[in-house]
């Protein structure tokens, strides 16, 4: 019977064989979370904004800046915008960019809105404030970025 003698090289080639199989299997886990969370795993960048202020200025930037990320990369991106505290207004259906987030969705964009900042937002105002359409209601805002950045995904909040 035939003995194999692990020299150096062939040690060094198995650990490489070893490692590169264990770079796969997180790639696959990856995509298999991106795909959980309902993102886009063929998409080369992964992006997550994140809106914490009411105000419209700043709402402004976040919407410009997802838009030049569309612009960028098309559909080589896969962006969620997830809004929490104060920032749950840019996603009411009265909102002066209601439209402009209608037409990012269009163009593949999620959006989040947290119950929690909801709930609170329902509290102040005396009624819960309609959502735009588009927007998807998840348990808490931060938990959210968390899952995605978990998956992947970048963190930007401009």
């Amino acid at each position: 019977m035939p003995t194999v003698r692990f020299t150096p090289s062939l040690m060094l080639a198995l650990i490489f064989c070893f490692f590169a199989f264990g770079i796969s299997q997180t790639a696959r886990a990856d995509a298999k979370a991106i795909d959980a969370l309902g993102g886009n795993s063929m998409a080369k960048h992964h992006i997550v904004l994140q809106e914490t202020e009411s105000d419209l200025q700043r709402q402004t930037l976040l919407l410009n800046v997802t838009a030049n990320l569309l612009k960028a990369y098309g559909d080589n991106v896969d962006i969620e915008v997830v809004a929490f505290g104060p920032g749950i207004s840019l996603l009411f259906a009265n909102n002066e960019h209601a439209k402009r987030i209608e037409a990012l969705s269009q163009q593949g964009v999620r959006f989040s809105a947290c119950m929690n900042a909801l709930k609170n937002a329902t509290e102040r105002l005396g009624h819960e404030p309609a959502l735009n359409p588009v927007a998807k209601k998840v348990p808490a805002g931060i938990v959210r970025v968390v899952e995605l950045v978990d998956a992947g995904y970048i963190l930007v909040r401009p």
